[in-house]
């Protein structure tokens, strides 16, 4: 039943763990069908555990970016060109807010260009309900460092800088893991994250899941949800005898005794 729902090819690179190096590439002995779904699966959860973290932070920036600027500047602050770090990213912002808005997706923003013509675009928490986590990412990158300062500081206490590399890693992780990309075992060199200096260790592997898994950690603590991402990591990696938590995703050995996830 699993070559028929799941796919020979999608199967295939779980396959190659069990089987020799070297032609024609037979399968160890002992190895049962059962472990190569057994390894699929393992994946499959790891990639919904960290798309299930990844919303909340989502929903986060969302807050983050929509109350403490509107409660300074009118909900419609982000139509003014000054709150941009330059014009080239104010519009790039703006072409992908028309862009959505334009679609009408959803009850909230056919009801608002329904009963309002001014402004021409809704309100900032309106758009942001709206952006994929990829744009509200570029969205706060694109911001003035100050305006930056204000949406970090509304939520997390790290400097701005850390977060426009953080959000933009997690963004990439967010991908991988929605369109079904593998996570175990597949170094991600696109947008590694900038290190924190107190946990510079653990951010040594900058390829690795890990070191985006202490990015989630280190986000997720001032969300007070710290310790339900460790507990759920450390479930999910105990499930699967055939993952080998440091070779295929980068976890040190006791990582979870390590200060970052205290």
């Amino acid at each position: 039943m699993a070559l028929k729902t799941i796919g020979y090819f999608r199967l295939l690179i779980y396959m190659r763990h069990f089987q020799s190096n070297t032609a024609p590439r037979n399968f160890r002995p002992k190895t049962k069908f059962s472990s190569i779904v057994a390894l699929y699966n393992f994946d499959r959860e790891i990639r919904l555990l960290t798309l299930n973290a990844i919303e909340k932070l989502e929903v986060a920036l969302r807050t983050a970016i929509s109350n403490p600027l509107a409660e300074l500047h009118t909900p419609h602050w982000y139509l003014d060109p000054l709150h941009f770090d330059d014009h080239i990213k104010f519009h790039g912002v703006m072409s992908k807010i028309i862009k959505d808005a334009g679609a009408k997706k959803g009850l909230a923003l056919t009801h608002y260009f329904d009963k309002y013509h001014a402004p021409v675009l809704p309100p900032i928490w309106l758009v942001c309900e709206k952006l994929t986590f990829g744009a509200l990412s570029h969205f706060f990158a694109a911001l003035r460092i100050d305006r930056r300062k204000v949406v970090g500081r509304y939520i997390w206490t790290y400097p701005e800088k850390l977060l426009v590399s953080w959000f933009h890693a997690l963004n990439q992780v967010r991908n991988i893991c929605a369109h079904q990309d593998r996570v175990w075992n597949n170094p991600i060199s696109a947008f590694p994250p900038e290190t924190h200096k107190a946990y510079s260790g653990d951010f040594a592997a900058s390829t690795s899941f890990y070191s985006r898994a202490v990015v989630i950690q280190l986000l997720m603590k001032e969300l007070g949800m710290n310790n339900w991402w460790r507990d759920s990591l450390r479930t999910l990696l105990q499930s699967c005898t055939h993952v080998d938590p440091k070779l295929h995703l980068g976890f040190p050995n006791g990582w979870d005794s390590r200060p970052v996830w205290a």
